[in-house]
């Protein structure tokens, strides 16, 4: 079985090097044979450079390099995309994926039969409770708006090709990797790991890009934000009917109408809910203008191809 590890990075110039030589004899200790694709998402700054070195120091490695930021998600396809194996294992370059744990995976792989072997958190690691209070969040909307349950998910995974085969068919300029993993479908085993804490280097998944990924995975995977007008709608039907009942039955009781607050604070509401109806048909139709468009999903720069399949690294 020839397997393929895919990595992706972004600015990790100052760690890419030693975080793979980590995993690379963390490998040649489990006796795992693979071969390395790297691919680069635009990095703005000496990462291609430090992955050059890499490329020329392991020569069972190859890379690709995007012209532009593109995103990890599309840095993840373009892996699969552009090397053929059996299996494929997805992990980060930060060793957050602990590389210990993939014979095990491997393993559960072989024992089971299964096509995806899903690496699961045990715990998050050190985050910011900021942080962590919109993961959790993000987590739950997820799973009551599209009903994929990846709370505690990870793109650390174990594919084997037929999954492989079925994601190169998505042609989508926005997707969200682990949902798309998910949606296929095929027979799948979870593996519980512990995240380990970053040993150099600094992430670059902010906040904001969190609330950015929340947005794009509801908008790739459900319509049901578009319900929200419609029960809105008649949520205020309602509402406006009893309004209307209780102004008839002062009006003929002969009881002066007063209140204009009330009626400012129901201007109020009613113009943020149209705002935001408004908002949410825009986002979906943005996604068809992006759609409509055609444009591919990412465009290569630079693209080095590994000199050797490392039998036994």
């Amino acid at each position: 079985m020839t397997l393929a590890v895919i990595i992706p990075v972004y600015n990790e110039a100052k760690a890419i090097q030693k975080n793979f030589d980590t995993i690379s004899s963390t490998f040649l200790e489990d006796q795992i044979s693979c071969k390395y694709i790297i691919v680069d998402d635009g990095s703005s700054d000496s990462t291609w450079i430090e992955i050059c070195a890499i490329t020329n120091k392991y020569p069972h490695v190859s890379a690709i390099r995007f012209a532009r930021n593109f995103g990890k998600e599309m840095a993840l396809c373009a892996g699969i995309d552009y090397i053929e194996a059996d299996r494929y294992l997805i992990m980060d370059s930060d060793l957050q994926h602990p590389p210990k744990y993939v014979k095990d995976m491997i393993t559960l792989m072989d024992t089971q039969k299964v096509n995806i072997v899903h690496g699961i958190k045990k715990t998050r690691g050190k985050e910011k409770p900021l942080y962590k209070l919109l993961a959790n969040s993000f987590y739950k909307i997820l799973k009551n708006t599209t009903d994929l349950q990846l709370e505690n998910s990870s793109d650390f995974k174990l594919l084997d090709h037929q999954v492989a085969n079925a994601i190169r068919q998505f042609q989508e300029s926005n997707l969200f990797f682990r949902g798309i993993v998910d949606w296929v479908g095929f027979t799948s085993a979870t593996y519980a790991f512990e995240v380990d804490e970053r040993i150099y280097g600094t992430s670059s998944f902010s906040t904001f890009k969190l609330i950015k990924l929340a947005i794009n995975s509801v908008l790739s995977y459900t319509s049901k934000p578009l319900y929200l007008t419609i029960f809105s709608g008649i949520i205020f039907f309602l509402f406006s009917i009893l309004l209307g009942l209780q102004t008839l039955a002062n009006y003929f009781l002969g009881h002066a109408v007063s209140g204009f607050s009330t009626v400012i604070l129901l201007l109020l509401f009613i113009g943020s809910m149209i705002m935001l109806s408004l908002g949410i048909i825009g986002l979906y139709i943005a996604r068809i203008y992006d759609e409509v468009k055609q444009r591919p999903r990412y465009i290569v720069s630079n693209h080095i191809q590994c000199k050797k399949y490392n039998k036994r690294l």
